[in-house]
């Protein structure tokens, strides 16, 4: 697969790009591509030196947007330059590659050997001028198959894989090694850094493993063994003996300490969280466990509130030495035996401590009832809380909170504490909440979010991002099962040829029909109407900037009485939409389905056309065909665009650029900028997405308007 140059003007890649602008970026420069990866410059002698000299200078400034990552054969010629064969071009991994051919430099980001992965990289002519390189991925017929990396690379950390059609590589992710104080220097598991294990009597253990064998538990963690005795547990009078396979007996009900739990759920007692107990088909079985030992010294672990062992804060890289053990910050030859504290005894074993910790017996009381005698490895229960009125009677049960619950035993109050577990995974559609009266988050049903803005750029309820210029009418979404309501959108050119905006949004639901038009101008029925507006259960509100509409079902839309509208339905519609905001079943992929049956379809203007509505007369121009349009607009426009479109980057957003990427707004924006009509601000309809992304996710972002000179629609409040 060839690339060929091809100069373009190209509105959605532009120099000050900040995704990528990483300090210390490598300059590889090369005439032939020949031996790119060089620590020194070219020789003085030479005719590349000026070019390298020059290329050094303006690195800094050379920054780069990778759209994508596609799999790309890649050929250059050597041009006028030399009579040679045409030779491959060759990236430096990982570094920032700068070639000339033909007085058109070529920048691109991230690359592997003859793998290119970017595509639509800005280069810069002789002039100065933004031009692109155009190129196609290689397609591929089964999704999520495996395809080998060209030609002789191997390089276990890259994966390419079957995607929507075109094979795309990956860069193998590695595992944090935070907490990890023993890195081993020089040593990977493939391409991956690894935490030294743990090897006793030819027995290997990676860092991090537990096993429980003959109720023993042995830990692995950053070189050190750590064994010790299961400590076993029972809140009630006569426990059953242990099951197959488990070391501690069981209560033959899931009761603990004044709460019955549910299959699976975990509890913990408030003044020992290292005991676990945890419901298993009817079963409350629980144990208490010792923690393992660190390699960190004392002074960098850290414990998290309701944790029963501490960690370690940071990681360390360090240089094994094959004949000692390193622990905290001694080192230990192989053979010694040490004491490590009151619990502990360890040896050195082939640079592996092993250590036996005693475990020590579970605390019912709260910790303000403990002690520890100097010279002793478990504190004891001094005394209990003793029970008093209203719960002064024995078997008395009450909750204290969500998590907590307590009961009176013997005169004695012992209490347990719900353990929610961490990093619960939730199914595309779902995030973890809390729930009122729940102590553990728990998997949520969210409401579908789809935006459209500028020239319109649409973002589907499965987050599928594609533009469609169409200027007609058009279903946006409805509920095609239920029948419960429909939006369609109105597009206008705006003297555009190629380009159109959002004129109007019309929603059906079982109260009447609703009309948004520019300007603010609302109607119900046909009548115009003043906010806020009431009829049933649907609610017309405005607050600031925006439009609300709040319908009985949980349907939801926002207008800015311009071109930005967002509509949220409730998890409950899910798989019953369809439009050009998709059908809202988790998969983006197969979003783009036409109209009636028509199945998928892959281009945008295609999907767009399937979901038109109406005749003729509701167009303001006739369909556009071919490819999407690019900026072609003079040097200036894009001077006024930068300036306008640089506010997404600005320190304006700065408090949510880690939480919403800027890359889509701010190319949505240059893309708008191109063919604004005269008089109007383009650009703020796209920071008012951006703005309301950020709202959504969490991160307000206050007088942004007034910072970015988009407060023209304070006049549009004032309608009635």
């Amino acid at each position: 697969m060839s690339l060929e140059y091809q100069k373009v003007y190209n509105s959605q890649t532009h120099p000050g790009e900040d995704d990528q602008s990483e300090k210390g970026i490598s300059l590889c420069t090369d005439y032939y591509a020949i031996n790119m990866c060089t620590s020194s410059p070219p020789p003085s002698q030479s005719p590349r030196r000026d070019h390298y000299q020059r290329l050094k200078q303006n690195a800094p400034q050379t920054q780069v947007s990778t759209i994508t990552k596609v799999f790309l054969r890649l050929e250059a010629s050597t041009g006028g330059h030399s009579s040679r064969s045409p030779r491959r071009m060759k990236c430096c991994e990982g570094s920032l590659s700068i070639l000339p051919n033909h007085n058109v430099w070529w920048t691109c980001f991230f690359c592997l050997g003859l793998l290119l992965l970017c595509v639509s990289c800005p280069v810069a002519d002789a002039v100065g001028n933004l031009v692109g390189i155009s190129g196609s991925s290689q397609k591929c017929d089964n999704e999520g198959e495996v395809f080998p990396l060209p030609g002789s690379i191997e390089n276990p950390c890259f994966t390419c894989l079957c995607r929507h059609g075109r094979v795309e590589c990956e860069k193998q992710s590695c595992p944090s090694l935070q907490g990890c104080f023993l890195i081993m220097s020089g040593q990977k598991d493939g391409c991956c850094e690894v935490c030294k294990g743990c090897k006793v009597n030819n027995v290997t253990y990676p860092s991090g493993k537990e096993i429980t064998e003959n109720c023993i538990t042995t830990t692995c963690i950053a070189g050190v063994l750590t064994r010790s005795q299961v400590q076993c547990f029972h809140s009630c009078t006569h426990p059953s003996p242990p099951k197959s396979g488990s070391c501690c007996p069981t209560c033959e009900t899931c009761s603990l300490n004044g709460k019955d739990y549910a299959d699976g759920e975990e509890a913990t007692l408030p003044g020992d969280p290292c005991v676990l107990c945890r419901c298993v088909k009817g079963s409350m079985q629980c144990s208490k466990k010792a923690c393992p030992v660190l390699s960190c010294p004392a002074s960098a672990t850290y414990l998290e509130k309701g944790e029963c062992c501490p960690r370690c804060n940071g990681s360390r890289t360090r240089y094994m030495p094959r004949t000692v053990c390193l622990l905290g910050e001694k080192v230990y030859p192989t053979g010694t035996s040490f004491r490590l504290d009151t619990c502990t005894n360890c040896t050195c074993m082939d640079t592996t401590a092993v250590c036996d910790r005693l475990s020590c017996p579970p605390l019912e009381c709260d910790a303000s009832h403990q002690v520890l005698t100097q010279g002793s490895c478990c504190a004891k229960c001094e005394s209990f809380q003793k029970c008093s009125s209203p719960h002064g009677e024995n078997g008395d049960r009450w909750t204290v909170d969500s998590c907590r619950s307590c009961a009176c035993e013997d005169g004695k109050v012992k209490c347990a504490e719900q353990k929610c577990p961490k990093n619960l995974p939730c199914p595309w559609g779902y995030k973890l909440k809390y729930v009122s009266g729940k102590c553990c988050p728990e998997c949520v049903g969210e409401d579908g979010v789809c935006t459209v803005f500028g020239d319109p750029h649409y973002r589907s309820f499965d987050g599928r991002v594609f533009n469609f210029q169409g200027a007609c009418k058009y279903m946006l979404t409805a509920d095609c099962k239920g029948k419960s309501f429909s939006v369609r959108v109105r597009n206008d050119a705006r003297e555009s040829r190629a380009f159109s905006w959002t004129r109007t949004v019309t929603l059906k639901v079982r109260e009447g029909r609703i009309t948004m038009g520019q300007r603010m101008r609302i109607k119900f029925n046909g009548k115009r109407v003043a906010l806020p507006f009431i009829q049933e259960s649907l609610k017309i509100t405005q607050d600031g900037y925006i439009a609300t509409v709040d319908t009985g079902i949980g349907l939801k839309l926002l207008w800015d009485g311009d071109s930005f509208l967002e509509v949220s339905v409730p998890h409950a519609l899910q798989g019953r939409l369809c439009g050009l905001c998709g059908n809202f079943n988790g998969n983006k992929s197969d979003d783009f389905m036409a109209r009636q049956g028509g199945g998928p379809v892959s281009h945008p203007s295609a999907f767009g056309q399937s979901w038109r509505v109406g005749g003729k007369k509701a167009c303001s121009r006739e369909e556009v065909k071919g490819p999407e349009p690019i900026c072609k607009k003079n040097w200036k426009t894009r001077v006024k665009a930068e300036k306008s479109c640089g506010a997404i980057r600005s320190s304006v957003f700065a408090p949510c650029h880690k939480t919403v990427s800027t890359e889509r707004f701010y190319k949505s924006c240059m893309l708008d900028m191109c063919e604004c009509p005269l008089g109007r601000k383009c650009h703020c309809e796209v920071l008012t997405a951006f703005a309301r992304a950020c709202e959504r996710a969490g991160v307000q972002i206050l007088d942004w308007r007034e910072a970015t000179g988009c407060t023209h629609k304070k006049r549009w409040q004032n309608f009635s």
